[in-house]
């Protein structure tokens, strides 16, 4: 039971920090590139489906972590629907 105490805090502190430095950022460069796309207009359920990401694939976050640059241009373009 110990062990799944510790999973969730590192769970949820992982979100949480990805939150602050992966999705926001991201959501703002949408929200400048297309202020008219759905995802800007829906910012509480963009935030709440990416929280629940981050908890659910906690482990896989470090790997984004790493390569937060290219994550994020790369989730803004797929996030717009672009290819380039």
């Amino acid at each position: 039971m110990e062990a799944l105490y510790f999973y969730g805090v590192f769970a949820v502190s992982g979100a949480l920090t990805t939150l602050v430095t992966v999705w926001h950022p991201a959501y703002q460069i949408a929200k400048q590139m297309e202020p008219n796309n759905i995802v800007v207009s829906h910012k509480k359920l963009y935030f709440a489906l990416c929280f629940a990401f981050s908890v659910i694939m906690a482990p896989a976050i470090i790997i984004i972590m790493l390569n937060i640059e290219v994550f994020t241009k790369q989730f803004v373009l797929s996030l717009l629907g672009r290819d380039e």
